[in-house]
Order: structure tokens, then sequence, then C-alpha cells
């Protein structure tokens, strides 16, 4: 699912005059889209993180390995319910490692420097609503993956030829229906 999301966020992305890089890597780290357009005043930078799920059986984030020895949890992803101050420091963490840590920042840097990037995450359904809440708190813009499908989905830019558009095609066809 996470290839199918990327490829139809990467379509959203060009439709809207973005030069797109996908699946970034370095080492073990990844960042899932960059993209980089010009505006009235310089370039606009995007680095946007897409995790797409229909039916979430846990959280977005994970159980730091400190929280994971203290609650006695058998993996880093439980879907136990967790407390508010657990839940936070999940999350802290988790826009940590997938926006803010220095090896992202290195990262963006090679392809741009200089740029004010802005944050962006792609989301289907949650788990714990409350987790988006505590994202969007740090800066991050929240993108409902429905609005992505749907936008792709509308007629009358005239554009095509991008790296998801036979997908789009067929999600149009199949809601016209």
């Amino acid at each position: 699912m996470a290839l199918f999301a990327e490829q139809l966020v990467d379509e959203w992305l060009n439709r809207d005059r973005y030069f797109t890089i996908r699946g970034m890597k370095d080492g073990r780290d990844e960042i899932d889209l960059l993209a980089i357009r010009p505006g009235a005043s310089g370039l606009e930078a995007r680095h946007i993180e897409v995790q797409v799920s229909f039916r979430p059986i846990s959280y977005i984030s994970a159980l730091t390995p400190e929280q994971q020895k203290k609650l006695n949890a058998r993996n880093r992803n439980s879907p136990t319910r967790w407390e508010i101050d657990v839940l936070e420091e999940g999350v802290n963490a988790w826009v940590d490692k997938k926006f803010v840590s220095e090896k992202k920042t290195r990262m963006r840097n090679k392809i741009l420097n200089g740029v004010n990037w802005r944050f962006s995450f792609v989301h289907a359904k949650v788990f714990e609503p409350h987790e988006l809440e505590l994202i969007e708190a740090h800066g991050i813009e929240l993108i409902p993956f429905k609005g992505v499908v749907e936008s792709l989905c509308r007629k009358g830019d005239g554009w095509v030829g991008g790296a998801a558009t036979d997908i789009a095609e067929i999600i149009a066809y199949s809601s016209q229906q």
C-alpha cells in the first residue's frame, strides 16, 4: 500500500507543478517525497511523508526503546491504548525521525540548501485521532489521503503524463460509475 499511496501523492504534487524526488535514501533512512517548485518569493520546498492505512491496528508513531522497556511491551508498535504522555513522547520521537533529525536535514540540504522546507504528512484512517493533533502541533501540515485522491479524479486541468496517471484515471473512472 505504501508504494501505491506514494505514487498517487507524487502524481498529485506533479499536477500542482512540483518537481518531485521520491524515496530518497541515505543508509536505512528514507524521505518519502521531496517537492520543489518556483513560487512568488523564491523556491517552495516541501518534505512529505506518506502513511496510509484504511484499517489501522496501531499508532502512527512507535514506542521509544525506553518506553518499550518501561511499559514491558513486546513490540514498539503495540496497539495497547497509551496514556497521553506516552503518546506525546512517541509522536515527538516520530517527528524527529521523519522530519527534523540531523540526518533528514542533511539529506534535504543535499538537494536544496538554504530554503525553508515545509513539512506535510499524508494519512488516511488512524488508530488514535489525537495523534494527528500532536503531529500538527509540531507545525506539520496534515493532508487527508482522501483529498489527494479526490483532487486526482477531478477533470479540467488537462494535466496528464505523470508517474501515476494511469492509476488516477482508473480511480476517476471507477468513481463515475
